[in-house]
């Protein structure tokens, strides 16, 4: 998410007296005044995107409205989207949204619609996700769902429409269920005449900003580079050390600060190997400042060439105090934790000690770029992975 520019800070006074002046001195969404709340810039196509700091790519809106606009929408939303995109497109027709299906179960698929190919038809029955964090579980149960969707429509074929770029792994697993992928990439090659000028739509700004990027790798795309490059061991202990910490400023600050690195407690004992000071007045950091005191979020860096185990995690719960750095830290381990020492002891420090502490693996924190570069929040990976480790007790 990009961090919001308020009105005051711009550099032209005479553009920011006409964008105030267009939306009559009122956030664009929900009508409130720059009087009541000191509205701020909002770029309607990222600058990342190739978006311009004009009038025409430029609104207004108060801070709440600003994160709303930057975050992305419901499933709902997206289906809405789409289904729009397919009774626009003449190589469609019959679109139904959230038909009713009648048969030994009653179910609604998010979209019915045939395709036209040559002189032939095909019957599609496809299922919308937007989930922050799709991962392999999910991928899984949506594949799951689908299949049993195809099975009480004679002649369909699934298939999973998501406005994200899946991994490798993700794909597979859907290509083994025999259920057709519509995802970022494909959605905005199919779609790309139907795409609107730059406006309000999330979606339809989400597919343009795609075929703009630019061929060079994004910020996101080198760290992942760097990632996979990185060889686990003692000799580039260092390096992974480093690309760790730039890795979590790239996800996560703002709205955490710059990590710190190196901090030893009054001891000299306790060493993580980074420090993000979290002042976080909202969402899933804030939760974690209540829940857990968590003032900072510690972290260590594993480059093992194994996994993790007890004594990794038992090394940073040393750090975790309440009136200290606070209860909740990430271990950044290249293959994760092991099955019985590591998540014995994970389980231990919350049930004992109320310290709850993530393993983040190679897969994690490519995934957390990927939302990143396509706007959906990285966090969503830790709230996942903190969701299972409780359900799992």
């Amino acid at each position: 998410m990009t961090k919001p520019t308020p009105i005051r800070r711009t550099n032209t006074a005479g553009l920011r007296a006409a964008l105030l002046q267009k939306h009559g001195y009122r956030c664009a969404i929900c009508g409130v005044s720059n009087d009541s709340v000191p509205l701020q810039f909002a770029h309607i196509q990222r600058l990342a995107a190739g978006g311009e700091s004009s009038p025409d790519n430029l609104t207004v809106l108060c801070p709440n409205c600003h994160i709303q606009f930057d975050r992305q929408p419901h499933e709902i939303e997206f289906t809405a989207f789409l289904g729009a995109l397919l009774k626009d497109n003449p190589l469609f027709r019959e679109v139904e949204l959230e038909p009713l299906i009648e048969g030994r179960e009653r179910f609604r698929p998010d979209i019915l619609v045939k395709r036209l190919a040559l002189d032939d038809e095909q019957l599609l029955v496809i299922e919308c996700k937007t989930a922050v964090v799709l991962g392999t579980s999910h991928i899984t149960s949506a594949a799951d769902q689908l299949k049993r969707y195809a099975a009480h429509v004679p002649g369909a074929r699934p298939v999973l429409a998501v406005p994200a770029t899946l991994s490798v792994r993700e794909l597979a697993i859907l290509a083994s269920a025999d259920i057709e992928v519509w995802d970022l990439p494909t959605l905005a090659d199919a779609f790309r005449d139907q795409l609107p000028r730059p406006d309000a739509s999330f979606y339809g700004n989400l597919l343009a900003e795609y075929l703009l990027r630019d061929k060079r790798k994004t910020r996101e795309e080198e760290l992942v580079s760097r990632l996979e490059i990185c060889k686990p061991g003692k000799s580039d202990w260092l390096l992974y050390q480093t690309l760790v910490g730039e890795i979590l400023e790239e996800l996560f600050c703002p709205p955490l600060y710059k990590p710190i690195p190196q901090h030893s407690d009054s001891s000299k004992v306790n060493r993580p190997d980074f420090l993000i000071p979290n002042y976080a007045d909202s969402g899933f950091w804030a939760f974690l400042r209540d829940k857990y005191q968590a003032d900072y979020v510690v972290v260590d860096a594993k480059n093992h060439s194994g996994e993790v185990g007890k004594l990794d995690v038992l090394q940073i719960a040393n750090y975790l105090k309440p009136y200290g750095a606070g209860l909740f830290a990430i271990i950044c381990s290249r293959l994760g934790g092991d099955k019985c020492g590591c998540e014995h002891t994970l389980r231990e420090q919350w049930l004992d000690h109320n310290k709850l502490i993530g393993i983040l693996d190679d897969y994690d924190l490519s995934m957390m770029l990927a939302a990143k570069s396509e706007r959906r929040g990285p966090e969503g990976i830790l709230t996942s992975k903190i969701q299972n480790f409780r359900l799992s007790m």
